[in-house]
């Protein structure tokens, strides 16, 4: 099937525009129907309501004007002696339908019987026994629909021992009935309305197709070629537009569609570069990631490997302490004993460090500055410093907020990089130690030293345990280690780069807002 053109296009396109308006166009008469039906009949509604409540409020009007005849014509019922009231309330002349006496019994119980009609074998129903007690405890008249509860005490005696039940004969009112709305016809109408939309739409048709074919098809032919020329390939193609210098609105469009082309190729060369950023920075989580699991698994097995190796440990350094106090000892053994007892101590803290760093150790966590936890590990490593002569550079920024977290377990981890930047330096040389606050309200530390810096082939394996670069007997690998594990605990990171200022390694720790990392805190705690 041969592809449709574009005037047979346009053509369908507003033949079905003209569907499309004949339908909405029914919808909105049929609608129109319904809420004018709609509207009759809640009118009807509406109409019959306002009836019905002039009804009731004429027929409360009437039957309060009934009730206090009533109680206007009781006074000589009421005035009868206990003797005679039955015959007085069995009366055919005295207007009430039914009649009753209620005896208040001395175990408080209620007991009723009827006179009229004759031959009655009437009871008080729940609701009447209630009224009929509020007769009796209030010593006033009740109404109960058309029923009226009278005390009676024609002796008058101190307590009301009696009550009158009285049925009223009011009618009631009859609610007239209105007419049902009839629904609107709105068939001409409809009519008429399609037939002025067709010759309207024909009309249209014919006026758009001759417009469209004169300033739009032709020109547009045109474009269609430069355009499949563009599609097609070479880059730099631009859309030529008209070829006769008319139709300036179909030339701004090809400038604008120019634009777009340009802005497309635009767009494209910067995604390809975030791109690319985007592929660096997963390969920097990814070796965090790494860096994460080795610590992870070589916690675990170290943590295994230091409980089996302590048992021992404390039994043997126990021996040598002991053999150390006997009496008795050449020099010789002593020291010997003493070198036995030096090498099991270093085993010992060797392996409390690895317990430190394999295990999450319960923080009293709790808000401390920035500055406090570095001030608080820089007398302990001032002495290195002086030793090789190392000048010590601040930068230390005003308006730090606040850390949370152990200020103890910071201040060791900048012990740490401390140590490890004096011993890095030259002699006479610099360590740099920086502080600020970071873009998203955390703290940032930073501690550069003058050395050589960490080659790149070595800097995803630095954090690894038991991991150093220094000389046999001067380091045990676990330091960088056991800084990370407690930066990672505080919700923070630490990673190494090139120093920028002294030029040598810059150990870099960022911790997160205080507000954030304690709501997280909290949250886990409950």
């Amino acid at each position: 099937m041969p592809p449709m053109s574009l005037k047979a296009k346009i053509a369908l396109g507003v033949i079905a525009a003209t569907a499309i308006l004949a339908v909405a166009l029914a919808i909105l008469g049929l609608q129109a129907k319904d809420e004018l039906d709609k509207a009759s009949e809640q009118q009807q509604r509406d109409s019959q309501e306002r009836i019905a409540r002039f009804n009731d409020e004429q027929h409360a009007l009437a039957v309060r004007s009934i009730q206090k005849l009533v109680l206007a014509q009781l006074e000589p019922i009421l005035a009868t002696p206990r003797p005679d009231i039955g015959d007085r309330l069995r009366d055919d002349l005295n207007g009430i339908d039914e009649t009753g006496i209620i005896t208040l019994e001395d175990d408080g119980s209620l007991s009723f019987r009827a006179e009229k009609p004759a031959g009655s074998q009437a009871a008080l129903t729940t609701e009447e026994a209630q009224v009929a007690r509020r007769v009796f405890e209030t010593g006033q008249h009740q109404f109960l629909g058309d029923v009226l509860f009278h005390p009676y005490n024609p002796d008058g005696r101190g307590s009301l021992k009696y009550a009158l039940r009285l049925k009223l004969d009011i009618p009631p009112v009859r609610q007239p009935e209105l007419p049902q709305a009839r629904s609107a016809d709105l068939g001409p109408l409809v009519a008429a309305a399609f037939t002025t939309l067709a010759l309207a739409m024909l009309a249209v048709f014919v006026l758009l197709m001759f417009a469209l074919r004169k300033f739009v098809l032709a020109p547009l032919g045109n474009v269609l070629e430069d355009s499949e020329r563009i599609v097609k390939g070479s880059e730099g193609l631009t859309v030529q537009g008209f070829k006769g210098g008319k139709g300036k609105d179909i030339e701004t469009l090809v400038a604008a569609f120019n634009a777009m082309f340009s802005e497309l190729k635009a767009y494209q060369s910067d995604l390809e570069g975030k791109v690319k950023d985007a592929t660096r920075t997963i390969k920097a989580q990814q070796q965090s990631l790494v860096i994460a699991q080795r610590l992870a698994a070589t916690g675990t097995l170290a943590a295994g490997l230091a409980h089996e190796v302590n048992n021992p440990l404390s039994g043997m350094l126990n021996a040598a302490r002991r053999l150390k106090k006997k009496e008795g000892l050449d020099e010789r053994a002593r020291d010997y004993i003493e070198l036995i007892e030096e090498g099991l101590t270093r085993i010992e803290n060797l392996m409390k460090q690895i317990l430190d760093f394999s295990r999450r150790r319960d923080m009293k966590p709790e808000r401390f500055s920035a500055e406090d936890a570095f001030r608080r590990a820089l007398p302990l490593v001032r002495h290195r410093l002086e030793k090789k002569n190392l000048r010590l550079e601040e930068d230390i920024r005003k308006d730090l907020p606040e850390i949370y977290g152990n200020a103890e377990e910071i201040g060791q981890v900048l012990m740490n990089l401390l140590i490890n930047a004096a011993d890095a330096s030259p002699e006479e040389g610099a360590v740099r130690v920086t502080i600020a606050a970071t873009q998203a309200g955390g703290v940032s530390y930073a501690v550069e030293d003058s050395g050589d810096g960490v080659p790149e082939e070595i800097r995803e394996r630095i954090f690894d345990p038991f991991f150093t670069t220094k000389e046999p007997g001067k380091g045990t690998g676990l330091g960088l280690a056991i800084a990370h594990t407690i930066v990672d605990n505080h919700g923070g990171s630490l990673r190494v780069e090139k120093g920028t200022t002294l030029h040598g390694a810059r150990f870099v720790i960022e911790l997160p807002k205080a507000e954030l990392y304690e709501s997280r805190r909290l949250k886990e705690a409950g």
